[in-house]
Parts: structure tokens; sequence; C-alpha cells
């Protein structure tokens, strides 16, 4: 009985560590996004946003399947979060503030998620 509840506790333990989020870190200054991570698998993935610059910011991610998300504005020196669920493709992470002009300024940067998407089987013809 011991060991039944052991390999049960190890397959729970296990799968919700498979749950968790992919940590990005994401620094903030005039002009530049900079990520701990350029490339992430597919799933849930946690930003903390660090506002390093001398005005507020807030990051932006757009991306597949109309993706669109962002954070509040950051204060200087302050941090911010942001939990999402990504599906594999390519999302630019930038800057949205005055009027787009952070991002215009080269504050953005390209993140790739990973991973295949199931694709239904082709329906065959009778």
């Amino acid at each position: 009985m011991k060991r039944m509840f052991g390999v049960a506790a190890v397959a729970l333990l296990s799968s919700a560590a498979g749950a968790q989020a992919t940590n990005v870190k994401v620094t903030l200054t005039e002009w530049k996004v900079k990520m701990s991570a350029d490339t992430v698998p597919a799933g849930r993935v946690s930003f903390t946003i660090n506002n390093y610059g001398s005005m507020n910011h807030a990051l932006h991610i757009k991306g597949a399947d109309k993706f669109d998300k962002e954070t509040r504005e950051i204060a200087k020196n302050e941090v911010g979060q942001l939990t999402v669920t990504l599906k594999p493709g390519t999302y630019e992470v930038y800057c949205p503030l005055a009027a787009d002009s952070h991002h215009m300024a080269g504050m953005k940067a390209t993140l790739v998620v990973t991973g295949s998407a199931a694709k239904p089987a082709p329906k065959k013809k009778p």
C-alpha cells in the first residue's frame, strides 16, 4: 500500500510540474526590450518585467492566431507581471506607449514559440 501511495504521489507531482509556466525575465530601458530567452516552448509563459528606464513603459505581445495582450503601464524602477498561454509561432514583443513611438524607436524584440500544434487528420472522401 505504501508503495502504491508513493507511485501516485510521484505521478501527481510530475503532472503538476508539467503545468508550470516557462519563466522569461524582461528588462525595459529606453528603446530596448531584452528578454532572458527569445525561444520558449508552447504553453504557459510567465514574463517578469523590470522597467529600468527613466519613464513609464509597458509590454505588448502580438502574434500567432491574433494573439494580442499587454501589461498595464509600468513605472520606472517598478516590476510588472504577465502570464499567458502561447501557441507555436512567432510573436512581436514591444512597448506600445506614446502612440507607438517607443516601438518605432526600436523598443521591440521577437519571441519564437516552439512545439507543434496538433492538426486533425484530413478526412477521407467516401
